[in-house]
């Protein structure tokens, strides 16, 4: 009849069985070798800042005058800022008065001004329809959001200069 063989040295105690959820540690097919991905070194960023609006508006504004520039004295920059200040209540009273303005340059009859980009157009309608008791006016050249200089290079203005 059958008779039980032993085999010494293997119980039902040393006999180890590993749980399904974790990877059997045996492996049966040839080891694919991982890639590894170069990868670029990090920069070290000090500050990073993104300016959507400019706060400031730059204006170029000449000087009209009736008469002859020969006998018409050189603008300073007082009288721009009375001028300009004069323009902006005559249009929006003490509201237009309270617009704050920096006289950046003048130069002849041009006078190069900074306003705060939100009373830009404010500025632009009151001192482009001015005219003073003597017949003076101002003339809008140019206005740029972020370059004072960059409005007066090439306009286009000698296209129509005859």
């Amino acid at each position: 009849m059958a008779t039980d063989i032993e085999v010494p040295g293997v119980t039902e105690t040393t006999a180890v069985t590993e749980p399904a959820t974790q990877p059997s540690s045996i492996t049966t097919g040839p080891r694919k070798k991982k890639k590894n991905r170069k990868r670029a070194p990090k920069t070290h960023i000090l500050g990073q800042l993104t300016v959507r609006n400019s706060p400031w508006s730059y204006i170029l504004l000449q000087h009209l005058t009736s008469n002859s520039p020969a006998t018409t004295p050189a603008l300073d920059a007082v009288t721009a800022h009375l001028q300009i200040t004069a323009a902006l209540t005559q249009f929006l009273g003490l509201h237009g008065a309270a617009i704050p303005i920096d006289i950046l340059k003048t130069e002849g009859a041009e006078v190069w001004i900074r306003v705060p980009a939100e009373d830009h157009s404010a500025l632009l309608a009151a001192v482009g329809g001015w005219v003073s008791g003597k017949g003076e006016g101002w003339r809008v050249k140019g206005s740029s959001s972020w370059d004072a200089g960059a409005m007066a290079r090439d306009s286009g203005q000698d296209l129509f200069d005859d």
